[in-house]
């Protein structure tokens, strides 16, 4: 594994799985009319896909509002005679979308990094391809006491880091929520080997699968 600038962040733009699509449900498309009742006893009867009323049904979760409320809103928006369901399309899409782009916001690699230089025990992040994304000063520090390291710049060449457990295979294990795998590692660098141990969890990321690695033993 090559070590990385500490402060560079590499970003993938993920490309859109065609089995996104291929596996969309059929239920999704079907439209269904439901009767919405506003305020003031207000009677509207609007045609939406399965999927537009999931999304607003989500949008309220948690909301004082009611689907009501937002027909109101939306049909205030268009006035009476335009299209009623095409804004409340564009009521749920947005809301998604915008909720997506604070979720990548929380969940971006700058905050990832910054996460792992905040903590101050040794603390690595690892892609699924084996290469170190993010390492701290503490992590740093351990490889150059333990292995007696003169300086960064010999990390540049013959270093190599492996952990007992393949990096793909811990994701699988860790892709269920509130999951952890503990491993061991070897780290090796001109002729000198330091090993240890290491608790593993999803690195939180919408860009990349990636685990993040506290040294427990070292």
């Amino acid at each position: 594994m090559a070590f990385p600038d500490r402060h560079l962040v590499q970003t993938e733009q993920a490309d859109l799985n065609p089995a996104a699509i291929q596996h969309v449900e059929e239920s999704d498309a079907e439209p269904k009319f439901r009767a919405i009742i506003g305020r003031g006893g207000a009677r509207r009867g609007i045609r939406l896909e399965s999927v537009y009323w999931d999304g607003l049904s989500w949008l309220l979760n948690g909301s004082r509002q009611s689907i009501g409320d937002v027909v109101d809103q939306a049909a205030a928006q268009v006035g009476e005679h335009s299209n009623l369901a095409s804004m409340l399309r564009v009521v749920a899409f947005r809301w998604m979308w915008r909720r997506l782009a604070q979720m990548e916001n929380v969940y971006s690699a700058e905050n990832l990094n910054t996460l792992i230089q905040a903590c101050p025990t040794p603390a690595i992040v690892l892609t699924k391809d084996k290469k170190i994304q993010f390492f701290n000063e503490p992590f740093m520090n351990m490889l150059k006491q333990r292995l007696v390291l003169g300086n960064i710049a010999q990390l540049s060449s013959g270093f190599r880091f492996v952990l007992d457990t393949q990096v793909d295979e811990a994701i699988l294990s860790l892709s269920g929520k509130g999951k952890m795998v503990t491993t061991g590692f070897t780290a090796t660098c001109a002729g000198k080997q330091l090993t240890g141990q290491m608790n593993l969890a999803m690195a939180p990321s919408h860009q990349k699968q990636m685990v993040i690695g506290y040294v427990i033993r070292g």
